[in-house]
């Protein structure tokens, strides 16, 4: 049986591109329009990982994220953040969440966002944040 993967976000174009790379890679895909959306369907149908951008309509990813946290079916549910902006704060913010990973839109290219959730989701346990200190020292990576 192939992983379930979510992907979440307002920008269909984005969502639809990285919906169609999960999917030519062999996972079973979801989409969803934003936060609330995606919370609707994950208590439907639990995917094994969550791929959603920050800022959305009704309920943002931080707010889908705390979401899962608080419920037990979902609190270890691994997520992936997709952020336009690579802001700091919202980079800090993620690193204090458990299962959560921090990627940035024009840093973090398709074949690196591949091989991310295909770590995760071979990993057994994914309890901290991947993005490190040496990492936010990447040369292009914005520190807003």
């Amino acid at each position: 049986m192939s992983k379930k993967i979510l992907v979440v976000d307002d920008d269909f174009s984005q969502r639809d591109l990285y919906f169609e790379l999960f999917r030519d890679s062999g996972f079973d895909v979801t989409a969803a329009n934003d936060g609330q959306d995606a919370w609707e369907k994950i208590q439907k149908d639990q995917p094994d990982l969550v791929f959603t951008g920050i800022l959305m309509p009704r309920m943002t990813g931080f707010e889908l994220i705390e979401k899962l946290r608080n419920n037990h079916a979902t609190q270890s549910l691994p997520v992936i953040i997709f952020s336009h902006l690579g802001r700091n704060e919202d980079r800090l913010r993620a690193r204090t969440l458990s299962n959560v990973d921090f990627k940035i839109k024009g840093y973090d290219g398709p074949n690196s966002i591949l091989k991310t959730v295909k770590n995760l989701l071979s990993t057994p346990s994914f309890a901290k944040p991947a993005v490190t200190a040496s990492e936010d020292d990447r040369p292009g990576v914005p520190m807003i």
